[in-house]
């Protein structure tokens, strides 16, 4: 059962992420997203026998609460970190210490070079589990949406086969994640090298084999040219 302190930030998350008007941010980040981290969030925690298990749920449900504040994605941590540090003041719901945890982990959770400690490694695995898989090929497709689904001389992405490392690359390079859908989920797929705990790179390794495999299987399907009856 939760706790009256995980019951009340759930109230404050929901109403707040009903408020997101950015579909963009909405239909990627929305309290569905938030709850699936928590699942997974948990779940790693006792797998990794990380002991303060309200901790882990509470900076799970406050990890996108910046997005209520923005348009875009850019620096919803550190603005999340700062909403749900002082949502869990007013409402004293954690010790201090507890507080600056929590809000260290949410600053960090999608950094690419960031502090982590436990607690954050946990939250920002749990987030990159849910781009992995069928849930994150739905993601891809719902996120970016306004983007070509695959270009016909490259099914599979430009991006194929590349790494995070190469991704950062590209970012630093100005190059973008690529053009078409494929390409996020190359990006999504490239994500499991920054995995951190042992739980998380064995959940992720089945979950990036099937989006490699429906990348392959799409190629397949969308080159295959049936042969004419004959007449």
């Amino acid at each position: 059962m939760p706790t009256d302190k995980i019951q009340q930030i759930e109230a404050y998350v929901v109403q707040a992420m009903a408020g997101v008007v950015n579909p963009d941010l909405k239909i990627r980040h929305d309290f569905k997203h938030v709850d699936r981290v928590r699942r997974r969030a948990l779940y790693l925690a006792q797998c990794e026998s990380f002991a303060d298990l309200e901790l882990v749920e509470a900076a799970a449900l406050l990890h996108d609460i910046g997005l209520t504040q923005l348009e875009t994605r850019n620096d919803h941590g550190p603005v999340g970190a700062a909403i749900a540090a002082r949502f869990l003041r007013e409402r004293g719901l954690f010790a201090e210490d507890e507080i600056a945890g929590i809000a260290k982990a949410i600053h960090n959770h999608s950094a690419i070079h960031g502090d982590w400690d436990a607690l954050g490694y946990l939250l920002r695995d749990a987030d990159i589990l849910d781009t992995l898989g069928a849930v994150g090929v739905m993601r891809a497709f719902t996120s970016k949406y306004a983007k070509p689904e695959y270009a016909p001389e490259a099914i599979k992405g430009e991006t194929w086969g590349l790494s995070a490392d190469d991704f950062t690359a590209r970012r630093v390079a100005g190059l973008g994640i690529g053009p078409t859908i494929m390409d996020q989920i190359n990006l999504q797929i490239s994500l499991i090298d920054v995995l951190h705990t042992a739980t998380a790179r064995r959940i992720a390794e089945p979950l990036a084999a099937f989006m490699k495999a429906f990348l392959i299987e799409l190629e397949a399907e969308i080159q295959f040219s049936p042969l004419l009856p004959t007449p």
